[in-house]
């Protein structure tokens, strides 16, 4: 399987402390059945981490230790980058890695303030030449499903994370994210590990999870050949098949606390 959200490089951001971690961290993903890894270092404009060339080099310097210590996981560059009023600027000016230097990028929102405007968002991203992906939006308390959906449209992707598919989190968490794999509107499923020990880089029960309860094609779309896309810079087919139209009224909306 792939991870496309993690936080294993040593010392880059809030995610792995130092090298012992993340081998640390290495071995369970080795363990869980992940492969391959795409780091995404937080990329934030009022935080001084690590970006740019210094960032490629830990990458490959980290690899290097990977096989030393016999751990057969391969991690990638990328970052995730954090959404503020001057983003666009900072694309403009490419200081950041896409996943895996392809034309999808990973981004982040304010914990407390999802933006209304989600879908010009995507649009302003788009015609600068990437596909957004919008990281765990089921953390997001005041979400809207119809932002989601019409982002969907609009071209955006949908990664949750695998401890709000198992229900290792808020209950809110856990209802949102279900809802939105019961009505095909997720894409990705990623650790966003940033431990060890707290937020470890689980994948393999949330696959099983949703191997059981929505079948292996989904199960395998989710954990593998939309992440194979992103690595191989593969556009990415969106499957129609929604079991409801979503409207203002709907269970989902609720969900969402419009």
């Amino acid at each position: 399987m792939i991870d496309i959200h993690c936080h294993i490089l040593p010392g880059i951001d809030d995610g792995a402390k130092d090298l012992y971690e993340s081998l640390e961290m290495a071995r369970i993903a080795e363990r869980d059945g992940i492969k391959t890894i795409i780091n995404t270092s937080h990329y934030h404009p009022d935080f001084e981490y690590v970006v740019g060339d210094k960032l490629l080099e830990e990458l490959n310097n980290f690899n290097n230790k990977l096989k030393e210590n016999n751990i057969n996981v391969n991690v990638l560059i990328g970052n995730e980058l954090y959404y503020s009023e001057d983003l666009l600027e900072y694309m403009d000016k490419k200081e950041f890695f896409t996943l895996n230097n392809s034309k999808y990028i990973l981004i982040e929102f304010s914990p407390t303030r999802f933006p209304e405007n989600l879908c010009d968002i995507v649009y302003e991203i788009k015609i600068r030449g990437y596909i957004p992906i919008l990281a765990h939006v089921e953390r997001y308390s005041e979400v809207n499903t119809n932002l989601i959906n019409k982002a969907i449209d609009e071209g955006g992707l949908i990664q949750v994370n695998a401890s709000s598919v198992l229900g290792k989190g808020p209950s809110q968490c856990n209802k949102v994210c279900e809802a939105l794999l019961k009505h095909n509107m997720v894409h990705f499923v990623g650790s966003d590990a940033h431990g060890s020990n707290r937020r470890r880089p689980l994948i393999k029960d949330a696959h099983e999870y949703v191997y059981k309860k929505y079948g292996e094609s989904r199960a395998k779309m989710l954990f593998l050949d939309n992440p194979d896309s992103i690595i191989n810079n593969k556009d990415i087919v969106l499957s129609k098949d929604c079991t409801e139209v979503i409207t203002k009224k709907s269970f989902l909306s609720k969900l969402f606390k419009r």
